[in-house]
């Protein structure tokens, strides 16, 4: 679906009037989340109150009298997006997703459904290889109000009401959690080479006539070994031409430094609150995956790793240097885990 450059200036436009202050005090309830918050972002999208909303949508069965919060009207008069809303704050778990999901199920005329606790919100899109029409467990999309990428207004202007193909949308999530599984598949692959694998390899070789010997010999030369051979050259090519981000080991083993002494820090802290986002110029350790939550900044030069924290750049190529930082990273983190 092709991005519409005009409806994303104009969310931007919308965003960058919205009050995002005060939260806390203004949503101290789900009721108010909807009203101060969740309602005047659909309003951006495009979504009337009035014309667009259906609230408390009949989503139950048998004798249950469930209902979903919000149900968006795209066409007609029938709500095709069902919206669970939560307060402001609330951790989304699979406990919310699987409620969202029992809605979906239960109103036969919706195409996805959207979870939100007022800033997070999480876009969840059925599974069209389940037997049951209900939808993936993880979400095909998830963005942070607070937080917006280029990627992320891309996405709020094919959702917006005046621009939205709710068949393009269904068609992207399929693909994308079809593609989800490459790498499995991959795997499976080369432990276990089929003969159009070894065919093509046999091909790339220039062999002149493939004998069932030979079709052995490559499939044993398939292994760890010959891989681990070939990747630099391919992450070298890939690297030349701009389609990789190389995430180094010597990253890696700073960012589980930083996490440890914090995990060992600070008391009753959810481990998968801390995590990285590799970016072409640094390796972000962020809060949420939040980039106004940032802790280090990492950057590299020469194989020599620097630990930004606070604007000021520290030696990080021992952990005993990263570990000499401790009160400072620990009072970052602080800040941004309250």
């Amino acid at each position: 679906m092709p991005v519409n450059k005009q409806i994303v200036n104009a969310i931007k436009k919308s965003l960058s009037k919205f009050d995002f202050s005060n939260l806390e005090e203004k949503c101290t309830n789900e009721a108010q989340t909807r009203f101060v918050l969740i309602e005047p972002l659909l309003e951006v999208l495009g979504y009337s109150r009035i014309d667009d909303m259906a609230t408390e949508i009949n989503a139950g069965w048998g004798q249950k009298n469930d209902r979903a919060d919000i149900g968006l009207i795209v066409k007609g008069k029938i709500p095709e997006i069902i919206v669970e809303c939560k307060k402001h704050g609330k951790r989304l778990t699979d406990k919310e997703a699987s409620q969202l999901n029992g809605y979906f199920i239960n109103t036969k005329n919706s195409k996805f459904g959207i979870l939100t606790s007022g800033l997070v919100w999480r876009f969840y899109f059925p599974n069209d290889s389940s037997k049951e029409m209900k939808l993936y467990d993880v979400p095909h999309v998830v963005i942070n109000f607070e937080d917006l990428s280029e990627e992320d207004y891309d996405f709020l202007s094919k959702i917006h009401k005046n621009n939205i193909d709710l068949k393009e949308l269904h068609e992207e999530a399929q693909d994308f959690f079809f593609l989800e599984g490459f790498a499995e598949a991959l795997a499976s692959e080369l432990l276990d080479p089929s003969d159009d694998l070894v065919k093509a390899l046999f091909n790339r070789m220039q062999g002149k006539r493939i004998t069932d010997q030979i079709k052995v010999k490559i499939k044993s030369l398939i292994n760890s070994t010959s891989i681990q051979t070939v990747l630099p050259k391919l992450m070298e090519e890939e690297s030349k031409n701009g389609n990789i981000i190389i995430t180094t080991a010597e990253e890696l083993k700073i960012y589980h430094s930083v996490k440890t002494i914090i995990l060992n820090s600070i008391k009753k802290v959810d481990a998968s609150r801390i995590s990285f986002r590799d970016q072409k110029n640094s390796f972000n350790i962020l809060v949420d995956d939040n980039q106004k939550k940032l802790i280090a900044k990492i950057t590299s030069s020469r194989n020599k790793y620097l630990i930004e924290l606070n604007g000021n750049k520290y030696d990080a190529n021992d952990i005993e240097n990263i570990v000499a930082q401790k009160k400072i990273l620990i009072d970052i983190a602080t800040q941004h885990l309250s």
